[in-house]
């Protein structure tokens, strides 16, 4: 769902202008700033606790590291293509998200679902 919100989010800064900008902006942001929220509960619930703690360093040295090469593309598609190639280019991120969250929880129903039901004693 959050997922869902954000690739919305996005797709309206895209085609917003005015007033309604600022609107999809400040979606957009509390679309993102949740996805980040969720990323945390899952992580905190379905990894042992054993990998826990080296699980969330891979998560932020990915992140860091995601971080200084995307503030270098921006910087590289502003210059060729202004802030729409940025805002186009980061609806098609968004969409690629979308559809992995979607084949994530696809697979993960799947693997549930094929589980037979314990019986506990009355």
């Amino acid at each position: 769902m959050v997922a869902m919100m954000q690739l919305l989010g996005v797709v309206w800064v895209v085609y917003a202008t005015g007033a309604a900008l600022f609107v999809a902006l400040a979606f957009t942001i509390a679309a993102t700033y949740s996805q980040i929220t969720v990323n945390d509960l899952v992580i905190a619930r379905y990894t042992a606790d054993a990998w826990r703690g080296r699980v969330y360093a891979v998560r932020y040295a990915l992140t860091f590291m995601v971080s200084g090469v995307s503030a270098s593309m921006i910087a590289l598609m502003y210059a060729r293509g202004g802030f729409d190639l940025v805002l186009q280019a980061m609806a098609a991120i968004a969409f690629a998200f979308f559809v992995a969250v979607v084949a994530i929880a696809l697979v993960a129903h799947g693997v549930d679902k094929g589980r037979a039901p314990q019986l506990a004693p009355a």
